[in-house]
């Protein structure tokens, strides 16, 4: 057996920016929730609007990263 290069072993994990990001305002949103409003409820809301503000923010980042590169290139 060989060793798995760089691009496969990121496509065996399935990580993605989107998803990390999504993750990562998740866990904030949760918290942040839960300190305002005192309640699970609330800390159910914040992790679901900290993880739709953390998918937009990685997707927006990928698209820009993406542009920028091409632009560079050309």
């Amino acid at each position: 057996m060989r060793e798995l290069t760089e691009v496969e072993a990121n496509v065996v994990v399935g990580g993605s920016l989107i998803a990390d990001y999504a993750a990562e305002g998740g866990a904030v949103g949760t918290v942040v929730g839960y300190v305002a409003d005192t309640t699970v409820m609330g800390a159910t809301r914040g992790g679901f609007a900290g993880a739709m503000l953390g998918a937009a923010y990685g997707g927006g980042y990928m698209v820009g990263t993406f542009l920028y590169n091409s632009y560079q290139d050309s």
